[in-house]
């Protein structure tokens, strides 16, 4: 029979305070939660680095449910299996209790005034934070002159021709590994 070790269970505690906490204002798609998770994770607690936490962006953005990859990434990086296991649980229990009660009442609410005053309120705040996280990323992912031309290429790509950004990405990878 194996022994709980006692110091690990304060750390789980906040482990999963600290996802749950994230998990309460998880709204509106997976990139809303990104700038939250980095400045809770890296900036403010330092339990990721940088670059483990835009490792994982990536890793999570090439698999489907990348919220929950990023998520399951970070407890692991942060402390293995069983932080993977707590921050994928601690983040994901707000939503789901979330939509099991508002479920019960979603007809008397469908068409509150109130709640689409709320959602068109928080669009522009949506896009504001994925302007930071973007440009806080910079720093990491852009690096040379070259990255800079790769990402007007991209930008350019998708919204003047509305290219699938998985073809890009594709191309990207071809283009990078005829040089490597």
């Amino acid at each position: 029979m194996k022994i709980i070790n006692l110091t690990w269970l304060p750390f789980s505690i906040f482990l999963f305070w600290v996802f749950f906490k994230i998990g309460m204002v998880f709204f509106g798609g997976g990139f809303v939660i990104i700038p939250i998770m980095q400045t809770e994770l890296v900036n403010h607690l330092h339990l990721l680095t940088e670059h483990q936490f835009v490792d994982g962006l990536i890793i999570s953005q090439l698999t489907p449910g990348p919220v929950a990859i990023l998520v399951t990434f970070a407890g692991y990086c942060i402390a293995g299996y069983w932080g993977a296991l707590i921050a994928t649980f601690a983040m994901f229990l707000p939503g789901a209790s979330l939509m099991l009660i508002l479920s019960k009442s979603y007809e008397k609410i469908q068409n509150s005034n109130f709640l689409k005053k709320i959602v068109d309120t928080l669009n522009p705040v949506i896009i504001g934070l994925l302007i930071a996280t973007a440009w806080q990323m910079r720093k990491i992912t852009i690096t040379d002159k070259f990255d800079i031309i790769e990402v007007f290429i991209a930008f350019f790509l998708i919204i003047r021709f509305k290219t699938n950004p998985l073809l890009i990405v594709i191309a990207y990878i071809i283009v990078y590994m005829g040089f490597r």
